[in-house]
């Protein structure tokens, strides 16, 4: 197979004196190698790494802050609840080994574009301590198969990408014996990760670059023709992972990039010969997709397990390597630097988050920028359309006032919250119904958000759905019908954007007679227009909703619900609820109500931009129902846009 994708170092260097953004970036690297120099701490095999899912807090979904001074004492980033002990420990030993392969990464940039015997010593020192200790690690293994350094394969496959792509990079700065014991050290990560590759799954794709990087440091021409061709190579994780349309078929934004930078990361250690022109193009497609589902800030949809917070620009870094690593195809890296804004510089490797007290910069901040991009980034159009993607099964319309957008397709995995014809809405006015996305996986407050309650859905008998696909009927640029069939079950959903607003029908058809809820949610609370002689507030009132959780030893207790202050709300005589959210911007609502249904407000947490959040459920018992609502804006424009200003 041809050589790796290898960094034109000189090249670098020329733009390093020529580009004020490429010598920023450097700087940076500079500031944060010294630090890392002095707080890095290799942890050693006595103790096995935990999964970094574990991380979050229980109460409200928010990070732990890792320090790297404090190994044994966790507290949460928003309400400052400590943690002590296993699980979160370990997962703080697995940080501090990411850490250290982002360390490696600085001193193999420092090691060939400036001078001095630091990084050197530096890229020595851990690459000896890892190649002498790395079969003392005990093999284990936590939902996503078994690590030796890290928590599962998946954790070990993105820290052996980095640690060996930054040893390819430094070329001979290693010592003869060191590097001797670092090929030990790859034909034991060959053995320890290639039985486990075995499926189209983001986690495969980050064992198959990590099996590349070890081919290409031993010259294992056989193993590096197995991570292509063979039933699950990259070669078929690219064409059957990706729709057409170019998102993968996890769907959110945060898996969807993630498995990019592994078959990138896949395609610099293999060279061009790595994956076929038809699979490099789609991959390029997969870099232009996802932009065209942004928000006005450039956030994406937290569709399924996504993060809330997560902007196409926290993606450039891959955009750029494709500009190097995929050159069958342009990459148009306008979308991602569109709202640029101010941050670390992302390592080129795995997991794209960084620690605190890193360099903060502005615009072009990785090192992907760095190594791989071009010199400059042409301006974009801007342009934002309505669109369908039938085969990944959304679609999106827009209006002069609303952007919205409904999920209808294949069933997305593990990481599916089995919401299909849920939609989430962005007005003009600064008012929004966004998807929640998750939390850390370990932490009990995601279960709030994976229930179907947390979501924008007609609810059957209070369960997620099955696995399934749903349907598209009818689109154009302002009008979309889907279907949702399962077992005698039939949702159908119609929305239709207009210049002032939206409206959105649905319908639902079962086998046999059940609890049929209707429920949606936005910013503020929702308060009804008609308030003579509306029932008091009743906290019991749905009390049979409840989210399952996990329960660990010396856990903090979680709530038993996430929605409160609920009060039963007064129907008009003419069965329309009117009403409104509190906030600036927001819609006014009128809802038809079906005959037998009793309607309810409450408020939930978990709202990504920081605000309340209000929802209106409708429940009543039947085989059918019909809800129609009309969404009306206000002409006026919002005092002031107050949209993410205190994300979860």
């Amino acid at each position: 197979m041809s050589a790796a994708y290898t960094p034109r170092w000189p090249a670098i260097l020329r733009r390093v004196e020529t580009r004020p953004w490429a010598a920023t970036i450097l700087a940076a690297i500079r500031a944060d190698f010294t630090r890392w120099t002095r707080e890095l701490v290799i942890p050693g095999p006595e103790r096995p790494s935990a999964w970094s899912h574990h991380y979050f807090c229980d109460g409200d979904g928010a990070p732990l802050v890792f320090d790297a001074a404090t190994p044994a004492r966790h507290a949460c980033s928003l309400c400052g609840r400590v943690y002590l002990g296993e699980p979160w420990d370990g997962a703080w030993r697995t940080t501090m080994h990411n850490a250290a392969a982002v360390q490696a990464q600085r001193a193999a940039l420092l090691v060939r574009l400036s001078d001095g015997q630091e990084p050197r010593a530096e890229l020595e020192r851990i690459a000896a301590v890892y190649a002498r200790d790395y079969l003392a690690y005990e093999p284990h293994g936590v939902n996503a198969g078994t690590g030796r350094v890290l928590p599962q394969s998946l954790d070990e496959a993105v820290w052996a990408v980095g640690m060996l792509r930054a040893l390819r990079w430094a070329g001979d700065a290693l010592s003869p014996a060191t590097c001797l014991a670092v090929d030990a050290m790859a034909r034991a990560i060959v053995e320890l990760l290639r039985p486990q590759v075995g499926m189209i799954h983001n986690i495969h794709c980050w064992l198959l670059a990590a099996l590349a990087e070890c081919a290409a440091r031993l010259g294992n021409d056989e193993l590096m023709a197995w991570c292509r061709d063979s039933p699950f190579g990259a070669e078929t994780q690219v064409i059957e992972g990706f729709r057409p349309e170019g998102l993968w078929y996890e769907v959110n934004a945060h898996y969807h990039y993630y498995a990019v930078a592994a078959l990138l990361s896949y395609r610099e250690a293999a060279g061009p010969a790595g994956l076929s022109a038809r699979a490099a193009l789609r991959l390029s497609r997969a870099i232009a997709a996802p932009p065209s589902l942004a928000y006005a800030d450039t956030c994406l949809p937290a569709y399924g397990d996504g993060w809330a917070d997560c902007h196409v620009g926290d993606f450039a870094s891959q955009a750029e390597a494709a500009c190097a690593v995929v050159p069958e195809a342009p990459v148009d890296l306008a979308p991602y630097y569109e709202r640029p804004r101010p941050g670390p510089v992302r390592p080129w490797f795995g997991n794209p988050a960084t620690l605190p007290g890193c360099a903060e910069i502005q615009g072009r901040s990785s090192v992907a920028a760095l190594v791989f991009g071009p010199d400059d980034v042409p301006a974009g159009s801007g342009d934002r359309a309505s669109f369908v993607w039938p085969c990944t099964g959304i679609g999106l319309l827009r209006s002069a006032s609303v952007r919205l957008a409904m999920r209808f397709g294949p069933d997305g995995g593990w990481h599916d919250h089995r919401d299909k014809l849920n939609v989430d809405v962005e007005t003009a006015t600064g008012w929004s119904s966004l998807d929640l996305g998750t939390s850390g996986y370990g932490s009990d407050f995601t279960a709030w958000m994976r229930s179907p309650h947390a979501h924008n859905l007609v609810i059957v008998d209070g369960a997620r759905q099955p696995a399934h696909t749903g349907r598209l009927l009818e689109s154009s640029a302002r009008h979309l019908v889907a279907e949702s069939a399962w077992e005698g079950t039939v949702l159908r959903r119609s929305v239709e954007v207009t210049d002032g607003g939206w409206t959105d029908e649905f319908t639902v058809t079962l086998a046999a007679p059940g609890r049929i809820e209707w429920v949606f949610h936005g910013d503020g609370r929702f308060a009804a227009a008609e308030r003579a002689g509306a029932p008091a507030p009743d906290e019991t009132a749905l009390r049979d909703v409840r989210f399952t959780t996990t329960e660990r030893a010396g856990a903090p207790a979680p709530d038993e619900t996430a929605l409160c202050d609920v009060r039963t709300l007064l129907v008009p005589p003419d069965r329309v609820l009117r009403g409104a959210w509190d906030v600036d911007g927001a819609p006014r609502l009128a809802l038809a109500v079906p005959e037998g249904f009793e309607a309810y407000t409450a408020t939930a947490t978990g709202n990504p931009n920081g605000r309340p959040l209000g929802v209106i459920l409708l429940r009543g018992h039947g085989d059918h129902a019909r809800f129609h609502a009309t969404f009306e804006l206000s002409s006026e424009r919002p005092r002031r846009d107050s949209r993410r200003e205190h994300p979860r």
